[in-house]
């Protein structure tokens, strides 16, 4: 805070001589500004550094009042308006602030306003302002990633609780995209630490190079990017996120290949609540990781509504349109993607999606997971529905189901066969095309845990994304048998 003795101005001359200038011995070898008014708050005593900001010398100032040399820009308005509370209070303070003059140097102070015995008041100023600027640049770095230089994650959401504060039908367009650096693990995995960094530091110069310097970038954290955009319309924001895809699907990384990102794009909703969005966009995601990933998806509110639903709404949804995938096994590459996202966002063990043999009525696994697994594997597993009578239920329902195998609710002898198979707990989804059932996604757990309805809608959101690939394969699949 700072008293503010500011560029050198003419002062209106007086009829009065003005009073002596009172200071202590040494104040003018003191190279803080010192400054003191009487009990009328008029100023009695500058010392040299004090008329030096000025750009007065002593006598000139002596006889203003607080007032007057706020209004002339001689004192920070913050340090004049503390002057009359010191000497009614007779309690010292302490203020900081820019200095408001001087040719906009806008230099910061520490400021002691101190009570006399006679009435009046000192002010010590020091000049603060290197410290002031340290803290600036650690501000400054602690809102971002170390690695890539972008925002992190907590100033990126700030920055987006205050894009959506606006509310009413005048609002901008508020836009959220987030980027999830295909493959991360395995890059970390097989080429190490380091050529994983250089893989997210390569993204982040594609998303500077592809979005506008007003456009608030960041690395949320892991794999995960996310940009904001204020004002532009949809069309302009899909084209910038599909560029960014582009780019980065461009990127070469040496030993590695070519980089992928899955995008999710999503816009502000009547809400305008940060979760709202960030829930929207990273279904998205999934979807793009659902689709064969290295593209960009659009969270449409169809499928939001599918996300939110709980399972006891039965009414149908249209489903998407199938992707042009040239053959079978793109859909199984997007099918185990898209399990392995799934397992870590869920926390469970390990999981399979599982179709449906309407002949046999039994179910094959189509992807298997086992979390902290790479290597992806087919489990040969095949297994009649009869005898899991449960889990045929909520096939035939449309439901998801979930279980622990020491609940006693649970059929005996279908809890003795998922013990078999090593599964504590279960959270089974349907996979349901054009109205029928076509398989299941089966995410277990190997401890005795509780799925909840978050769990069960997220998984329902991400079956909805998944059964139009799994439908086109099982179509190929009946008409090569």
């Amino acid at each position: 805070m700072a008293l503010a003795m500011g560029r050198l101005m003419s002062i209106p001359a007086r009829s009065n001589p003005p009073p002596a200038i009172a200071g202590a011995a040494g104040d003018d070898v003191c190279p803080d500004a010192v400054v003191a008014f009487d009990a009328a708050l008029q100023l009695v005593h500058a010392n040299r550094a004090a008329a030096a900001l000025a750009g007065q010398p002593p006598a000139a100032l002596a006889g203003l009042d607080a007032a007057r040399l706020m209004s002339l820009g001689l004192l920070a308005e913050p340090v004049g308006t503390r002057l009359a509370e010191v000497r009614s209070s007779a309690t010292a303070q302490r203020v900081q602030a820019r200095d408001a003059f001087g040719g906009g140097a806008g230099r910061w102070y520490d400021v002691w306003i101190v009570p006399r015995a006679d009435g009046g008041v000192t002010c010590y100023a020091r000049d603060i302002s290197d410290m002031k600027d340290a803290e600036e640049r650690l501000r400054a770095s602690a809102g971002r990633d170390s690695l890539t230089g972008l925002l992190n994650h907590a100033a990126f959401h700030d920055a987006v609780s205050r894009a959506l504060a606006t509310s009413g039908p005048d609002a901008p367009d508020v836009a959220l995209v987030l980027f999830d650096l295909d493959y991360l693990k395995l890059i970390n995995d097989v080429h190490g630490h380091q050529t994983g960094d250089e893989a997210l530091r390569r993204v982040a110069e594609a998303l500077r190079a592809t979005t506008r310097d007003v456009d608030v970038v960041a690395r949320l954290g892991g794999d995960e990017f996310a940009a904001l955009f204020v004002g532009l319309d949809r069309e302009r924001v899909q084209r910038i996120a599909q560029r960014a895809v582009a780019r980065i699907g461009a990127t070469m990384l040496p030993g590695v290949g070519r980089l992928s990102v899955s995008a999710g794009i999503a816009f502000v909703a009547s809400t305008r609540e940060p979760g709202d969005l960030f829930d929207r966009a990273d279904a998205a995601v999934y979807d793009a990781k659902a689709r064969g990933r290295g593209v960009a998806s659009v969270a449409d509110m169809t499928e939001i509504a599918c996300a939110s639903r709980r399972r006891d709404v039965t009414e149908d949804l249209p489903p998407p349109p199938p992707p042009d995938l040239p053959n079978a096994r793109d859909v199984v590459t997007a099918a185990r993607g898209a399990l392995r996202e799934w397992v870590h966002v869920l926390a469970c063990s390990g999981g399979c999606v599982d179709l449906l043999d309407t002949r046999t009525q039994a179910v094959k696994a189509v992807a298997y997971y086992r979390f902290g697994h790479d290597d992806w594997k087919l489990a040969e597993q095949t297994y009649a529905l009869a005898d899991y009578p449960d889990t045929a239920r909520a096939l035939a329902l449309g439901q998801t189901y979930s279980c622990r195998v020491d609940d006693p609710e649970v059929d005996p002898a279908e809890a003795a066969l998922l013990r078999q198979r090593g599964f504590a707990s279960m959270l089974l989804t349907p996979l349901v095309s054009a109205g029928r059932p076509i398989g299941i996604i089966e995410l277990f757990d190997t401890r005795a845990r509780v799925f909840t309805s978050t769990d069960q809608r997220v998984a329902m959101a991400l079956a909805h994304h998944l059964a139009p690939l799994l439908a086109l394969l099982q179509e190929r699949d009946g008409a090569s048998a």
